[in-house]
Parts: C-alpha cells; sequence; structure tokens
C-alpha cells in the first residue's frame, strides 16, 4: 500500500493494487492523480509513504508522443527497458567498426 499528496491536496491514500500478465487496467479519465500514480509505478517518483514493489523487468517510455516518430516501433518498445536499449546500441557501435578485436568481442 502507498499514499501520495500534494501540500493538504491527497490525491490518493493507502493504494493497493497488482497487475496479473496478460491483463490490462484503465483508470477513470476524472480521476485525478493519474500522472502521478504511474510515475510512482514506474519508479520516477517515490511514494511518501508505504512501498511500491514493481517486477525486475520493466518497460517505460515517455509520454511525448513525437519522440520516437524515426524509430521503428520495435525499437521504440525496446528503448523502454533502458539496460537492453544500452546493450543493443553499444552492439551496433561494435558491428559498425572495420575491424573487430577480441575484446570487441
Amino acid at each position: 500500500m502507498f499514499s501520495m499528496r500534494y501540500g493538504a491536496k491527497i490525491l490518493f491514500d493507502e493504494v493497493s493494487t497488482g497487475f496479473v500478465p496478460g491483463n490490462a487496467t484503465a483508470d477513470r479519465a476524472e480521476w485525478r492523480g493519474k500522472s502521478t500514480f504511474m510515475k510512482l509505478l514506474t519508479g520516477e517518483l517515490e511514494p511518501q509513504k508505504g512501498t511500491v514493489v514493481r517486477p525486475r523487468k520493466l518497460g517505460v517510455l515517455s509520454q511525448d508522443q513525437f519522440a520516437f516518430d524515426k524509430y521503428r516501433v520495435i525499437d521504440a518498445v525496446i528503448m523502454g527497458n533502458k539496460r537492453l536499449w544500452a546493450a543493443l546500441e553499444e552492439r551496433e557501435l561494435i558491428y559498425a567498426k572495420h575491424e573487430m578485436t577480441d575484446a570487441d568481442g
């Protein structure tokens, strides 16, 4: 369970939720604190009270709809996992070399 407030304004108090693989959850559009809730789930913010347990593998992309225009869809999806994307970028740099060393391999 976790809680979040801004000043005296309570966004949510003692929230407990779970997500099951294969199921999607939609929140009511008029619910306050949707962006803050997502930031808590992704680790961008920490709750003021309680804890948020996140899966080890969690992909997160920004809400900027134009940020990924120049990328293939699969690349944009992989960018959600920062460690995997960094490894793929490093691989591309190695493949671009004219000659690979044993250290590169």
